[in-house]
Formats: structure tokens, C-alpha cells, sequence
């Protein structure tokens, strides 16, 4: 009545004593103790790289997945699960959310039925189900069944390009990344025959304005640039940093670098066997371009590397799924970049973006500024099938790639490393090209 807070210890006297002290002002007025702000990050527990929301409900504790390392991401998904669980305990009625798991699985059971019917090749619905795990993936999926369920209204036009670029950056042929569009599409499809959603976003983009065009175009970052880039996407990332200055050290596919493992790097520590995410050969022989390259000034990462498996193996092994990871961390950075200067009324800096596959031509580039007559043995390391690929490089100098002349850092990356003069084998006084049978 009196307004007051009191604290049990200030009033142990009793409640005479209380009331006699209050009738002569001898009773100080206690206040309230402040509250410390609330801890932004409660209920969220990090395993591994990837965040996960806790609860109790029921008196039970239920643990769910966030799919992201991006504490922001994290935030923003547990509050959204936390307002969904109060809601359901409190008998507010939920809206229906169809999730990309339930989308797939209806149209993969739709798809096996046609194929039971003779209206699908089997070997259709293989291929359909080899590209929607690709899809899948790329949504950030893992396969593990705590999974954090994808709502299908997130998947719009800019999901799909982004997933176009991430193929292209680890050299799919276009027609890869328009069989995994049509899979793509044919669950989104269903999930509108099933009102699910009300449009199909994959229909909606010019695949062949999007996937058809053949790029040719070659802008890789200067030295200076790499650097710099490395060095930010280190306070995201140590990990993609360091995949950032291998792919420039080395001048390898993003996905032959994923799949790389300890036991493919030579006894001597300077060569890699590569066999895993290479490109096949064309042509009825098929079979995978293994090769084996010199790491250059990349060997010395290897000593702060892992000593069996994969080398990047706190990366995601699919290398779609880690370009996409990195273009959404870049367009994050940006959107951050674009509201502080918003705030603080000034032009925002507009970050320069390179995908992961331009540190590839970096290497391309440098190589050739180094030594303009190394085309054949650069053709060889880079994995192309035709010289005629690797003329990009030397065409690109000539005209918009001048600058490339004195923005050469060697001190900060290498280049092509000099193959060292073979000594001659020794043939026990043979001429070589003979055969002697013991």
C-alpha cells in the first residue's frame, strides 16, 4: 500500500517492530535491485559449429537443431521456435508450415509410383534422387535426424541463383545443374499441386539465361586482394580462410580441395595425388582426371593440417554446400555494412565479393605473370582437358588484365612452381626404350 520494497533480512524485527519504525521514519526505503539485462544467447548451446535451441515442455527437455553457425541466424531461429512452443502450450492455434522434407518425400513416393506404372524410367527417378540430395544439401541439410526442418516458403529465386552460382563455381556441366533445376522442380511442383505453396520459384528464373551462358569472362583478385579477403573471412572463419589461400596457393577445383585427404599428399610433403572431386573424362574411356600436382608454397599448411582424412574436414565435404555458405556470410557482412552506414548517414562501402572459384584463375593469372611461357605445364596442373581452356588466362592479360603486371605479390602467394630438372635414370648401360627379359 505504501509502495515500498523491502528485503526479508532488513525486516527480520517482526511486524510491531516494523510498523513502529515505519511511524517514526527510522525505516529506510529500500529499492528494488536493477535486473541485469536479459542474456541474448539463453537457451541456445553450441555442438561442433552449428547451434541448437533447448526447452522444457511438459517437464520434459527437447533439444532441436538451427542449422547455422551464424549466431545471428541462431537467435533470430530460436526465438521463432521458443514464440511456436508458448503458443502451443498455450493453446494458440498454429499456423500450418510445410517444410522442403515433407515436400520431398511426397513427390520422391509420387515419383515411384509413375515409374510402378511405367509412366517414369526408373533410372529417372535415380537421377531425380541423386540431384535432390544436392538440393537438399545446398539447403543446408546434413541427413542427420535432428535436422532443423526447411520451411518451403524460404526457397525463392534468389535460393535457386544462389544455388546456380555455388554448381558453377566447382565446374558442373550445364547439364548437370539442369537435370538437378528439373528435380528441384518437380518437387516444388508437387508441393503446389498440394497447396503447399503457391508458386514453384524454380519456373519462375530463365534457366537458360542463368545456366546456358557459357562464362568466359576471367576477373580474379590481385594478390593484395586475396590477402585482404582472407584475413577478414578469418574472424568468421579459420577454416574458410585458410581453404581461401590454399585454392590461391594451389590453383585447385573447390571440390577437389573439400575431398583432399592426408594420405593423398606424397611421403616428401610437396605432392598431392588428386582423386576425388576431379572432373571425368569425356568420350567413351570416362573414367575420373586423377592427377598429381606440386603443392608449392601450399606445403606449408600442411603441418597445422589434420594427419588423417580429409584436411579441410571441418568444412562441409560438398563443395555446393560450402559456396553457398560463403555467399550467404558474404551477403550477411554486407547487409551489415549497408544498415551502419544507413545509421550513421553515409554511403555504405560496397565489399568486394569473389566467389571461391576466382582464386583459381588468381593462380591461373599469376602463373603466367611469372613465367608467360609455362601455358602447357599450367594446363596440365589446372586439370583441363584442352590447352584452348587455358588461353582464357593468357587472352585475359593481353586485353583487361594488364594490371596483373604490377599488382604481383610474390611475396604474399606463389605461382606455378618450377618442376626440378629429372636426373637421368640410370639403365645399367641399356638404352632406354629397351626391354630386357630375365
Amino acid at each position: 500500500m505504501l509502495g515500498l520494497v523491502f528485503s526479508r533480512n532488513r525486516c527480520i524485527g517482526g511486524s510491531i517492530d516494523l510498523l513502529q519504525r515505519l511511524a517514526t521514519g527510522t525505516c529506510d526505503t529500500i529499492m528494488p535491485p536493477k535486473h541485469l539485462p536479459p542474456d541474448p544467447d539463453r537457451n541456445l548451446q553450441l555442438r561442433g559449429d552449428t547451434y541448437y535451441v533447448r526447452y522444457k515442455l511438459g517437464g520434459a527437455t527437447h533439444r532441436e537443431s538451427l542449422g547455422t553457425s551464424d549466431i545471428k541466424a541462431a537467435r533470430k531461429a530460436r526465438d521463432r521456435i521458443l514464440t511456436e512452443v508458448i503458443d502451443r502450450r498455450d493453446g494458440v492455434p498454429q499456423p500450418v508450415v510445410h517444410t522442403w522434407q515433407q515436400a520431398v518425400d511426397g513427390a520422391l513416393a509420387h515419383m515411384r509410383g509413375q515409374a510402378r506404372a511405367g509412366e517414369l524410367a526408373e533410372s529417372a527417378v535415380a537421377r531425380y534422387e541423386t540431384s535432390i540430395v544436392q538440393v537438399s544439401l545446398a539447403l543446408g541439410m546434413t541427413g542427420a535426424d535432428d535436422d532443423a526442418p526447411i520451411p518451403l516458403d524460404t526457397v525463392t529465386r534468389r535460393t535457386v541463383a544462389d544455388f546456380v552460382d555455388a554448381r558453377r563455381d566447382e565446374e558442373r556441366a550445364t547439364s548437370t545443374v539442369l537435370n538437378d533445376l528439373t528435380a528441384w522442380s518437380r518437387v516444388m511442383s508437387y508441393a503446389v499441386a498440394r497447396e503447399m505453396i503457391e508458386s514453384n520459384p524454380v519456373r519462375e528464373i530463365d534457366r537458360r539465361e542463368l545456366v546456358g551462358r557459357r562464362r568466359q569472362e576471367v576477373n580474379p583478385p590481385t594478390d593484395p586482394e586475396v590477402a585482404m579477403l582472407a584475413e577478414i573471412v578469418a574472424e568468421w572463419s579459420p577454416d574458410m580462410s585458410l581453404l581461401i589461400r590454399w585454392l590461391r596457393e594451389t590453383g585447385m577445383r573447390l571440390a577437389e580441395s573439400l575431398q583432399l585427404r592426408a594420405e593423398d599428399i606424397h611421403p616428401c610433403g610437396m605432392r598431392a595425388t588428386l582423386k576425388k572431386g576431379v572432373k571425368r573424362n569425356r568420350g567413351s574411356e570416362g573414367g575420373v582426371m586423377t592427377r598429381t600436382i606440386h603443392l608449392g608454397r601450399a606445403a606449408r599448411f600442411l603441418a597445422d593440417m589434420p594427419k588423417r582424412g580429409r584436411l579441410f574436414a571441418r568444412l562441409h565435404p560438398d563443395s555446393a554446400v560450402t559456396s553457398t555458405r560463403y555467399g550467404q556470410w558474404c551477403r550477411q557482412r554486407q547487409g551489415r555494412e549497408d544498415r551502419a552506414a544507413k545509421a550513421e548517414g553515409r554511403d555504405p562501402v560496397r565489399l568486394d565479393r569473389y566467389r571461391l572459384h576466382s582464386e583459381r584463375h588468381a593462380f591461373a593469372v599469376a602463373s603466367l605473370v611469372d613465367d608467360p611461357d609455362c601455358i602447357y605445364r599450367l594446363s596440365a596442373h589446372l586439370g583441363h582437358t584442352k590447352v584452348a581452356t587455358t588461353e582464357i588466362y593468357t587472352e585475359h592479360l593481353k586485353k583487361d588484365g594488364a594490371m596483373w603486371h604490377y599488382s604481383r605479390r610474390p611475396d604474399l602467394f606463389g605461382g606455378l612452381p618450377t618442376e626440378p630438372a629429372i636426373p637421368p635414370r640410370d639403365t645399367g648401360g641399356v638404352p632406354q626404350g629397351v626391354t630386357v627379359s630375365h
